[in-house]
């Protein structure tokens, strides 16, 4: 009963706080980064007749997000009704699905996808002179496509990959040791990656358009422990323009200031591995591509512990200027093993907006509204401290206006 009473005064506080469920689909977003994004990969449920690709973007755009991250991969194909075999390239897999395009016509600012391969090379069992060509000239002719067609839209395209460690890690065990055979594997297919977006980039004449290459990174402590991992054997042999922590390992502490201590250790950590690199438009060089928790119906008190960490990485970001921080996720793709939802989405699988929808949408309305009436009285934006004192005011007064109703419906207290 008391989960019941739970979810029905939250929604009514989450309605009563958000007078337009649609407010980022209806106004125009100012040309600013906002820093706090979201993941909106394709789920097993969805509520139109869209693509699940394309509701999960206007989903992203009517939460008030300038910020867009999915996935480019032949698995896609199969959505669609094609088979694997029917792509041998990324860009084939863009020719068949028009609705990547339609995506990257929309007017979001920043576009992150993991892409990997749809060539079939497998970069774990060693690339030849061949197959680097072909990795290189399928990154080359994407990253080409992309400068030529956004030319001129302010648009920037982050090109990654999915959690590496697990990709170097047999079977995703954390307890294993990566070979020399698969570390050097994987730093080429790194190499050959970045060097063809960096080619592509100087061989551009393309104006006012933005790509870069990240690598997803997930065990960064394993390096920290002199352990084998991405972050220690791979990050000081490529140059690469930014990385992405997916951060569970560090972003999950019992309060602000354990996560505090954790995640600004652990980031310093995987920065002080790059190369010294030059002409990338952020103050660092290493965001959260994910960060989230689980919370469960038949225990009310997670959704609040799920709430407050939320917002504890969001401040943290802002705090320590990383250019992104992106929630896992929109729609909820995580299940026990009996089929229970661990809800960690925005959006549940029933098409309830819950409170950390809010918690976005209301930051994005905000710090939008602030960014729009700057840049009218000065004629220019605000410069990225002044950003940063406003969003972390806009995030704390949000949280506290939310977290309150929520207390109040469990009846905890404050």
């Amino acid at each position: 009963m008391r989960s019941l009473l739970f979810f029905i005064t939250v929604l009514a506080i989450s309605s009563s706080i958000a007078q337009n469920y649609d407010y980022g689909a209806n106004i125009p977003l100012e040309d600013y980064n906002f820093v706090l994004g979201t993941n909106s990969f394709p789920t097993k449920y969805q509520f139109s007749n869209d693509s699940k690709l394309i509701e999960q973007a206007r989903q992203t755009r009517a939460l008030g997000s300038n910020i867009f991250k999915t996935s480019i991969t032949e698995r896609s194909l199969k959505d669609y009704g094609f088979k694997a075999d029917d792509a041998n390239n990324i860009m084939d897999v863009i020719d068949l699905i028009p609705d990547y395009d339609k995506v990257f016509e929309m007017d979001f600012k920043y576009y992150f996808f993991w892409l990997h391969t749809a060539t079939g090379i497998k970069w774990r069992k060693g690339i030849s002179k061949n197959q680097e060509k072909r990795l290189y000239n399928e990154m080359f002719n994407f990253a080409s496509y992309l400068l030529k067609k956004y030319d001129n839209t302010g648009k920037t395209f982050l090109i990654g990959n999915w959690e590496g460690d697990w990709l170097l890690h047999t079977n995703k065990d954390r307890n294993m040791t990566p070979s020399k055979e698969a570390v050097e594997n994987m730093t080429k297919w790194f190499q050959i990656r970045q060097r063809a977006i960096a080619d592509a980039k100087d061989k551009s004449n393309s104006k006012n358009v933005y790509v870069y290459y990240y690598i997803e990174v997930n065990l960064a402590a394993k390096g920290m422990e002199g352990e084998t991992c991405i972050t220690k054997d791979i990050l000081p042999n490529v140059d690469v323009d930014l990385v992405s922590y997916s951060s569970y390992e560090s972003s999950k502490k019992k309060d602000y200031q354990a996560n505090k201590e954790s995640l600004t250790t652990v980031l310093n950590y995987i920065e002080g591995q790059l190369k010294p690199k030059e002409g990338l438009p952020f103050k660092r060089r290493v965001f959260i591509g994910e960060y989230g928790g689980q919370a469960f119906d038949d225990k009310p008190e997670t959704y609040l512990r799920q709430f407050d960490n939320a917002k504890d990485i969001m401040q943290i970001s802002l705090e320590e200027d990383l250019p992104f921080a992106l929630y896992w996720q929109m729609y909820n793709n995580e299940y026990t093993k009996d089929g229970k939802s661990k809800n960690m989405s925005l959006i549940n699988e029933k098409g309830e907006k819950r409170p950390l929808y809010y918690l976005h949408q209301n930051y994005y309305k905000q710090v939008n509204e602030y960014l729009k009436k700057y840049k009218l009285q000065h004629e220019v934006y605000p410069s990225h401290e002044d950003f940063k004192i406003q969003a972390l005011k806009v995030l704390e007064d949000v949280y506290n206006e939310i977290r309150l109703q929520v207390l109040t419906s469990l009846n905890l207290k404050k």
